[in-house]
């Protein structure tokens, strides 16, 4: 057991025998209102729902620990239910939360920045190439996530072939603060496997533009374990004085990285007491979105062009070239102060660039989808959590 468990819906931490109940039978006769769980949701109130009770006393074993408890029988009905929820809020855990190291990974950025896109790439790509590459799979880990990323995602992209739309704000729509919840495994013949839960939170834009959003309706940036920051280039001044203007975006004033990089650095500074000079210790991948938008004005000879090559490793080279050429590239457009920023806020990042397209989109519709280094950041971040080796 990795010990603690995070509740995805109110962050609220505790040790696996805390976790309660919910009777599952519908025909339970002591089914009642939820009154934590409506105000969760910021609902004023919610039909009978199952009897919430507490979880029996844990078998201990020779060591003293306390094995899970994954079942419990209804005191009302009798009937054993399998729902085991959070204590404060009580929304319903994973399965297996408390079993398996869960990394809570955050993709934020402005709202002009594909974040939508881009998850729906990344998924692909995890559970295609990269599992072929490393030996891995990628798997839903509920319905509520086959479903979202069926029709939020994969369907409007890879099957209509059309622009995802953006993802709307957490506080108009509940769905936003849901987030998609994988299981990765890494197979190692007949050693035991790695697993991970990879909960991945996909932000509004609209969110990212106060302290106040980020801090209550995108609170779960403060929990996560690594964040994906995507970065447009197309909303960067320079960039946009060096392409054809017919192809670009309206310009939004929100979308400005280093304000959004100033506002992520309070917001933890807030949640955590960070000292002045005191680094954030949580990994970032500062992510270059749109790379393919860029060729007309980058060095052909970039390793932009092509993929990272990552077969069963982190490929450490690859990861320090694209590094070094995002940072050259982007005190290039932007001047030194987001790079010095970055450098005096964050203890553990780096820069990458993606395509999760592979070319602009023809208006709303798209002729074909091929994504470019979408998988390097996740990557990345794996090696950090130890999840993957790295080579140079």
């Amino acid at each position: 057991m990795s010990g603690q468990i995070t509740c995805l819906f109110c962050f609220w931490r505790f040790p696996p025998e805390d976790a309660q109940f919910r009777c599952a039978n519908p025909a339970c006769p002591d089914s009642a209102p939820d009154p934590e769980y409506a105000r969760y949701e910021g609902l004023p109130g919610i039909g009978p729902m199952g009897r919430v009770f507490a979880a029996p006393p844990p078998a201990r074993g020779l060591l003293g620990r306390a094995a899970p408890v994954l079942a419990a029988d209804c005191p009302a009905c009798g009937r054993t239910t399998q729902k085991r929820i959070c204590p404060v809020c009580h929304h319903e855990l994973q399965h297996d939360a408390g079993l398996v190291d869960e990394k809570i990974i955050a993709v934020i950025g402005a709202r002009s920045a594909g974040k939508s896109s881009y998850i729906a790439a990344l998924v692909r790509r995890l559970r295609n190439e990269v599992a072929m590459n490393f030996g891995s799979s990628l798997n839903a880990m509920n319905e509520l996530t086959r479903i979202r990323y069926r029709q939020d995602f994969e369907q409007p992209l890879y099957v209509d072939r059309r622009v995802l739309e953006a993802t709307p704000p957490a506080g108009l729509e509940a769905r936003t603060r849901t987030p998609l919840v994988f299981r990765l495994t890494f197979h190692t013949g007949r050693r035991l496997n790695r697993v991970a839960s990879l909960v991945l939170f996909d932000t509004a834009g609209e969110d990212m533009q106060s302290l106040d959003a980020m801090s209550t309706e995108a609170r779960y940036i403060c929990h996560a374990d690594a964040l994906i920051f995507l970065l447009d280039p197309l909303q960067i001044d320079t960039v946009r004085a060096l392409l054809p203007a017919a192809s670009l975006p309206v310009r939004d004033p929100s979308a400005e990285p280093l304000q959004i990089v100033e506002r992520l650095r309070e917001l933890y500074e807030r949640s955590f007491g960070l000292r002045p000079g005191q680094k954030i210790s949580r990994p970032v991948a500062f992510t270059l979105a749109k790379i393919d938008t860029l060729y007309p004005i980058i060095d052909p000879g970039s390793a932009l062009f092509r993929t990272g090559e990552h077969f069963g490793y982190l490929n450490l080279r690859d990861v320090e070239t694209v590094h070094t050429e995002i940072s050259n590239y982007i005190q290039a457009w932007m001047g030194p102060a987001f790079n010095s920023t970055v450098r005096s806020s964050f203890q553990t990042y780096r820069c990458f660039g993606v395509s999760a397209l592979g070319r602009a989109p023809n208006r709303d519709s798209i002729q074909t989808v091929t994504p470019l280094r979408v998988e390097d950041p996740m990557l990345w971040i794996l090696h950090q959590f130890g999840q993957i080796a790295g080579k140079k």
